[in-house]
C-alpha cells in the first residue's frame, strides 16, 4: 500500500482526484552499513534502466519521498472529509511490469482483503475513535520510529533534518508524553523530516526497477520493496516487544495509518474499468512525479 502515506505533499489535481499526464519514465539486528551497501549493490543493477528517476529524486532532497506505504495514492486522502474522486489517470506510456501475472493475482487477493475486511473495519474505527485520539496514536508511532528517519538522513548526508529529528524525539518523548503529543511542532515549530531507505536508494541513483504488488501493502516496486525490509529492522518496535505482541502493534500501526484513506480505494476501484491497470498507472505516475518534484 505504498502510495497513501502520511504527511505527503498533495499532487496536482488532489482536490478533484484528477491527475495530470506525466512525462514518460525512462526511469532481528539493526541494519548495518554493510547491509546498506549490500542492498544498494543488489538493487542498483536491477534498476539501472530507471536510474535517471532515482537521481532526480535524490537531487530533490530524498526526504521528500513519502514514508508510509498504503494501497492507493495520497492525492485521494483527506482529513477534512471525503474528496470527489474520479479515475481519470491516463495510460502510463512506459512501464516495467514483467511479473504482471503474479501481480494481478496478488492484487486480487489484496482487493478482497481491502473491501471485505480492512475497509469495513476502517469505517467503524473512524466512527468510534475520536479524531484527537487517532492523532495521538499517529504521533506516538511517528515518534518511536525516529531511528528510521535518523539513520536514513545520516546515510543521505543530511545533518540538518537529522538534528531536527533528534531534537523532536527528545522534546516529544518528554514534554509530549512519549510522543502522544507534538509540542516540538506546535510550540517550537520543528516540522517533521520524514524519509526512508527508499529515499536513500534514490539518493544514490537507484531507479524503481520493476512494478510489484505486495501483500497488503499493495502497489510497490523493487526499490520500495527492498527498502521496506531495511526500514523494518530500523524500527525499535521489533526490539522492544516479542511476538505476538510485536505483530499486533505493527499491525495496528499499519491499520491506523490506512483507515483515513480506506473509502477512497473503493470509490476509485468502482469507477475504473480495469482496477489493476488503473492503480498501476496511478502508482507509476506518482513515482515519476516524485522524481520530477
Amino acid at each position: 500500500m505504498h502510495s497513501l502515506r502520511g504527511n505527503q505533499r498533495l499532487l496536482p489535481g488532489a482536490q478533484t482526484g484528477r491527475l495530470s499526464s506525466p512525462a514518460p519514465v525512462k526511469r532481528n539486528r539493526p541494519c548495518s552499513v554493510a547491509l546498506f551497501l549490500l542492498v544498494v549493490l543488489l538493487v542498483a543493477p536491477l534498476t539501472g534502466g530507471c536510474a535517471a528517476v532515482g537521481r532526480n529524486s535524490g537531487a530533490a532532497g530524498g526526504a521528500a519521498r513519502p514514508v508510509e506505504k498504503l494501497p492507493f495514492p495520497a492525492a485521494h486522502r483527506t482529513t477534512a472529509g471525503p474528496a470527489i474522486l474520479e479515475p481519470t489517470v491516463v495510460s502510463y506510456p512506459d512501464y516495467r511490469d514483467p511479473l504482471i501475472w503474479l501481480n494481478r493475482g496478488m492484487f486480487a487477493v489484496n482487493d478482497v482483503t481491502y473491501r471485505y475486511l480492512l475497509i469495513p473495519l476502517s469505517t467503524g474505527y473512524l466512527r468510534v475513535i475520536p479524531a484527537p485520539v487517532r492523532s495521538s496514536v499517529a504521533n506516538f508511532f511517528y515518534n518511536i520510529k525516529m531511528p528510521v528517519y535518523a539513520v536514513n538522513h545520516l546515510l543521505q548526508l543530511e545533518p540538518q533534518p537529522l538534528g531536527r529529528n533528534l531534537l523532536r524525539f527528545v522534546i516529544n518523548s518528554t514534554v509530549g508524553l512519549l510522543g502522544l503529543f507534538d509540542p516540538a511542532q506546535s510550540h517550537w515549530n520543528l516540522a517533521r523530516a520524514e524519509t526512508d531507505f527508499e529515499a536513500t536508494l534514490a539518493h544514490y541513483g537507484a531507479g524503481y526497477g520493476i512494478y510489484l504488488v505486495l501483500p497488503l501493502f499493495g502497489p510497490s516496486d523493487l526499490r520500495n520493496g527492498s527498502a521496506l525490509v531495511v526500514d523494518h529492522f530500523l524500527n525499535p518496535i521489533i526490539y522492544l516487544s516479542e511476538n505476538p505482541q510485536r505483530t499486533i502493534i505493527q499491525g495496528y500501526d499499519f491499520f491506523q495509518n490506512y483507515a483515513p484513506a480506506a473509502e477512497g480505494y473503493e470509490t476509485l476501484r468502482r469507477k475504473s474499468d480495469d482496477p489493476y491497470i488503473f492503480f498501476r498507472n496511478l502508482y507509476l505516475q506518482g513515482v515519476q512525479r516524485d522524481a520530477d518534484y
